[in-house]
């Protein structure tokens, strides 16, 4: 399970990736399932840390917007005004139990989902809970939020929870930071299609900012594939590039890991028959699925690049190697008939034909140089050079 203050990059440097193909949870076998506010209570007994909530009222041309709620049930109780369309409640942090309870209790959330929210290491899904008729939040939905962390210069994967209602929209964060600062913009603007449709409208707006965050980050890759394509082939590659490939091997690996179901999830919206989702709002959700599907076919383009930039590494070591191989044998070549006359002539016998001879060293430097240029010659005429 990745946890809030961990990052793709702290996870590839430090971990073995093998040991995070199976999300681990704090659970009771045989336990009942889901969590109950009285469970949340004795769970996060004790901690301190504390969620920060913030409240988006917007329809009819208006917005209204808290942030650091403080006193969530008196907010709560007081209900959405009556001119708003949607409120939408964003909660950063899933070790506050008050606040957990506090909307848990109010919006009758099913213990199976706030059990998905808390441990925050589930597969991307949608679900249906409660009936729209009574007003309670009824879809709940887990996906996955991919981003890159400016001020940590590394990549940040955390589990978004949503429940989804007629008028009503709750969202659970991990840490601070998404995606969403765009979409917080366009529904501030008076003018914006938010204030003539319904919170599925919404849910369409968060999951397509989730999926357009992959595009930049599946840009930053490309580049560091070329780069390191660059590298290899004008043949500047050191020891330092086996472990960037497989560095970004295993980033690409856990970034399909992390974002691979979240083309089911928005098909699996699009299948929900419901009266939250418009005709309209379905055709952007298409569009969204659409997105999904080529960043993920991006994705899958970059991890066969990945695994092609090792062997062609390989190839450039054992093409290089060739070539420093053939250049020490020609040179061992050349020097074999130039050791053999030199061994000849510096054999310790005193009658050796022109040992003695004035001109001896000259003519034996001739013949060497002789030997040498015709074997150059011919290796040069036989493709050898």
């Amino acid at each position: 399970m990745i946890k809030p203050t961990e990052t793709l990059h702290s996870i590839v440097k430090h971990a073995n990736p093998l040991s995070l193909l199976q999300p681990r949870r704090n659970v009771t076998i045989g336990g009942s399932p889901g969590l109950t506010p009285q469970q949340i209570a004795e769970q996060f007994k004790g901690s301190l840390a504390k969620a920060q909530v913030s409240v988006i009222d917007y329809g009819g041309g208006r917005c209204e917007r808290t942030e650091n709620v403080t006193d969530l049930p008196a907010m709560l109780k007081q209900g959405r005004p009556e001119w708003a369309q949607v409120r939408w409640i964003n909660v950063i942090g899933l070790t506050d139990a008050f606040v957990l309870n506090a909307l848990a209790e109010h919006y009758d959330l099913h213990p199976l989902a706030m059990e998905d929210v808390v441990h925050a290491s589930s597969r991307p899904k949608v679900e249906t809970y409660g009936e729209p008729e009574v007003g309670r939040p009824r879809y709940f939905l887990t996906a996955r939020m991919i981003y890159r962390d400016e001020q940590a210069h590394a990549l940040v994967a955390e589990q978004i929870s949503a429940f989804v209602g007629p008028h009503t929209m709750i969202t659970f964060q991990q840490r601070v930071g998404d995606v969403w600062d765009e979409v917080r913009r366009r529904i501030a603007n008076p003018t914006s299609r938010f204030h003539q449709r319904g919170p599925g409208y919404l849910l369409y707006a968060l999951l397509d900012a989730v999926i357009d965050a992959l595009f930049p980050l599946l840009d930053g890759y490309a580049e560091k594939i070329d780069a390191i394509e660059d590298r290899i082939l004008a043949g500047r590659a050191d020891n330092q590039i086996i472990p960037d490939v497989h560095r970004l091997k295993r980033e690409l690996m856990l970034l399909r890991r992390e974002a691979g179901p979240m083309r089911e999830l928005v098909r699996s919206v699009l299948e929900q028959d419901s009266t939250l989702l418009e005709d309209q709002t379905r055709i952007y959700l298409r569009d969204v699925g659409d997105h999904a599907v080529a960043a993920l076919e991006l994705l899958e383009t970059y991890r066969e690049l990945a695994h092609g930039l090792a062997e062609s590494w390989m190839s450039a070591a054992s093409h290089r190697m060739n070539e420093v191989m053939k250049v020490l044998t020609i040179v061992a070549a050349l020097f074999i008939p130039i050791s053999f006359l030199a061994g000849v002539f510096g054999m310790n016998f005193d009658d050796v034909p022109y040992l003695h001879h004035p001109g001896a060293f000259v003519g034996f430097c001739i013949a060497c140089l002789s030997i040498v240029t015709f074997m150059l010659i011919w290796f040069r005429r036989r493709g050898w050079l």
